[in-house]
């Protein structure tokens, strides 16, 4: 009978969950922080009041063992948390891999990804990370592979991933940078510029008060309103604009450009292999300039429709080496109740 039991008792001691590590301060005010992770998630809260907390939650032996060995300091001021120096060099030498090479967005991506797995066999444990800071704090954000998830209002973020996703409550009130090598990016209203850039995922923002430049090697973009200047480009996907109302330049190598409502301003629109769909609002007056190496051109406004006593205008640029260019009129807005 107890060769049929011990196993049972093993498993149950492997699955037990193990206890964090925890770093507990009190800030002056927000604060500036460093955070490197190199296997796990980071959950980031801006919370109200002058708490700092750190929880180091390891999944594995071998994430407790590198719970162990990170670094974290902090001086009233500026928090700081480090992963162990040799494994950060090892795995900084596999994420920098990523994209090198000749090809296409997506086959450096793929090869990248294959030869990070080989070198990451070597690299063993798991370590997700919780912390907590005051609001309106400036955060930089490293990790090797993870999903990196943002709750609150801070006033600068800059979050880097080699693999994983990124998830912001909101974005940041100055700026916000974020950056994965292969995932997701997600981020609510924002009210200063976002860049973001991954190599294999989809884009996707709420309104944006600033400026906001997009890239993706494979992947589609999908923007809400933005206040400033936009930049969007993918390889390989569509790109959808909810609204525009400045300057934009938008490319895709294969895929569509979706303009809901141009309201004014200037549009670049390049796209490989894909249409290009640009509805005009109503009382705005357009200039179109459009070329297709192998499509048509769809023109579907007239005098009758223009700016009359509006001075709203907008200037439409359109390229697509097959595709079809498309300038209709949008519906009106609906009243607001």
């Amino acid at each position: 009978m107890s060769e049929h039991t011990a196993p049972e008792q093993r498993t149950s001691e492997q699955s037990a969950p193990l206890d964090p590590i925890v770093h507990e301060f009190v800030a002056s005010g927000p604060i500036d922080a460093n955070i490197q992770n190199l296997r796990g998630d980071i959950a980031l809260r801006a919370e109200p009041g002058t708490a700092v907390r750190i929880e180091l939650r390891p999944a594995d032996e071998a994430g407790r063992e590198l719970a162990q060995r990170m670094r974290v300091r902090f001086d009233q001021e500026r928090l700081t948390v480090d992963a162990p120096a040799d494994e950060a060099q090892r795995f900084g030498d596999l994420v920098m891999g990523l994209g090198r090479g000749t090809g296409t967005w997506g086959e450096k991506i793929s090869r990248g990804l294959r030869s990070a797995a080989r070198g990451v066999a070597g690299l063993t444990g798991q370590l997700d990370l919780v912390i907590v800071v005051p609001v309106r704090s400036r955060l930089v954000v490293h990790s090797g592979a993870g999903d990196v998830v943002v709750t609150g209002a801070l006033a600068r973020l800059e979050a880097r991933t080699g693999a994983g996703d990124i998830a912001l409550e909101h974005g940041a009130e100055e700026e916000s940078r974020l950056t994965t090598g292969t995932g997701d990016i997600t981020a609510g209203t924002a009210a200063g510029d976002v860049h973001a850039t991954t190599g294999l995922g989809d884009i996707t923002l709420a309104p944006v008060a600033g400026a906001v430049r997009a890239t993706t090697g494979t992947g589609d973009i999908v923007l809400a309103p933005v206040g400033g200047r936009i930049g969007a480009t993918t390889g390989t996907g569509d790109v959808d604009l909810a609204e525009l109302d400045g300057e934009a330049t938008v490319t895709t190598g294969v895929g569509g450009i979706s303009i809901r409502r141009a309201r004014s301003g200037h549009l670049h629109a390049r796209s490989g292999l894909g249409d290009v769909t640009v509805r005009v609002a109503p009382g705005t007056a357009a200039r179109v300039d459009l070329a297709t190496g192998l499509g048509e051109r769809d023109v579907r406004l007239t005098p009758t429709d223009g700016a009359g006593t509006a001075e709203r205008t907008l200037v439409i640029e359109g390229r697509t080496a097959k595709g079809d260019l498309r300038v209709l009129r949008a519906e009106p807005e609906t009243a607001q109740p």
